[in-house]
C-alpha cells in the first residue's frame, strides 16, 4: 500500500511540475503587451534586428516589420517594449548629410611647336610650367573645361564636343572631337575631407584621324586610373599621346 502511495505521489509531483512551465506561460502571455513603432528615417530591417536583442526571448513574445508602412510591431512584456523604444529613438536618426564636392576637369593639349590660338588660364600657369620640366612637350593650351558638383559616395559622368582648334583642325570642316569622362565614387577617409579618393577616373576621346583623300576614321584615346587627390591642389590625371601631341587632364577639387 505505501509502495501503491509513493507512486501516485511521485506522478502528481512530476504532474505539478509540468503543469508549473505551462501555468508561468499563460501568465507570461497575460502580461504581454503590443506597440507599433513607426520608423522615420532609419532602415526598417536593420533597427528590427537590432532591437529584437531587447526582448524577453519568452515563447509568445515576437516582433515583425513592414517594409511598406515602415512600421515594427513587437509583442513583449512592457518593461522589454520600454527599451526598445528607447533604442528606436537612438537609432533612427536621419543620415548625416554628405559633404556637398565640386570637381574641375581641364583638357589641354601639349605639342612640341606652337599651338594656334592657344589659351592658358593663369590658374593652370603652375602645372604647366611642371610638365615643361617633365615631358617633351613645350606648348600647351587648353582644350575645354568641365566643372561638375556632387556628394561624396556618389559618382560623376559626363560627355561633350571640344574645340578642334588646338588639334589643328577648324570648325568648318566638320570634324568634331568628341569626350566622354566617369568619376566612380567619390570619398574621402579623412573627417576634414582634406583628401578626395576617386575610386576610378575614367576619360575618353574620339579624335577625327586622316586616313586618306575625303576619308577620316576616328581613333579613340584616354585612360582610366585610381585617384587621390589632395583638395584645392591641382593634379595631373593622365596624360596620352596623339600622334605630335598629348593629351594631358588636370583635376582640382573642392569641398563645401
Amino acid at each position: 500500500m505505501k509502495r501503491i502511495a509513493l507512486i501516485v505521489f511521485l506522478s502528481f509531483a512530476a504532474f505539478a511540475q509540468n503543469q508549473k512551465p505551462a501555468e508561468d506561460e499563460f501568465n507570461n502571455i497575460k502580461e504581454y503587451k503590443n506597440k507599433i513603432f513607426t520608423i522615420q528615417n532609419g532602415d526598417v530591417r536593420s533597427i528590427a534586428g537590432a532591437i529584437k536583442l531587447l526582448g524577453s526571448g519568452f515563447k509568445g513574445a515576437e516582433i515583425s516589420i513592414n517594409e511598406e508602412l515602415r512600421t515594427i510591431t513587437a509583442r513583449d512584456f512592457p518593461e522589454n517594449l520600454a527599451a526598445m523604444e528607447d533604442a528606436i529613438k537612438r537609432l533612427d536618426k536621419p543620415a548625416p548629410k554628405s559633404a556637398d564636392i565640386e570637381m574641375k576637369i581641364s583638357v589641354l593639349i601639349a605639342s612640341k611647336t606652337p599651338l594656334a590660338n592657344a589659351a592658358l588660364p593663369d590658374e593652370l600657369a603652375p602645372v604647366v610650367k611642371q610638365l615643361q620640366s617633365t615631358l617633351r612637350y613645350s606648348y600647351y593650351g587648353l582644350m575645354t573645361s568641365m566643372v561638375n558638383r556632387t556628394t561624396l559616395g556618389n559618382g560623376i559622368r559626363g560627355s561633350g564636343v571640344a574645340e578642334p582648334t588646338l588639334l589643328g583642325m577648324t570648325a568648318s570642316q566638320d570634324r568634331p572631337v568628341f569626350y566622354e569622362y566617369s568619376l566612380r565614387k567619390i570619398t574621402s577617409a579623412d573627417p576634414t575631407h582634406s583628401t578626395i579618393d576617386i575610386d576610378d577616373f575614367n576619360f575618353s576621346m574620339r579624335v577625327p584621324i586622316d586616313v586618306g583623300t575625303n576619308n577620316i576614321q576616328y581613333q579613340s584615346v584616354g585612360f582610366n586610373t585610381p585617384v587621390s587627390i589632395r583638395q584645392g591642389e591641382k593634379v595631373v590625371i593622365g596624360t596620352t599621346t596623339m600622334r605630335d601631341k598629348a593629351l594631358v587632364v588636370v583635376v582640382t577639387a573642392s569641398v563645401n
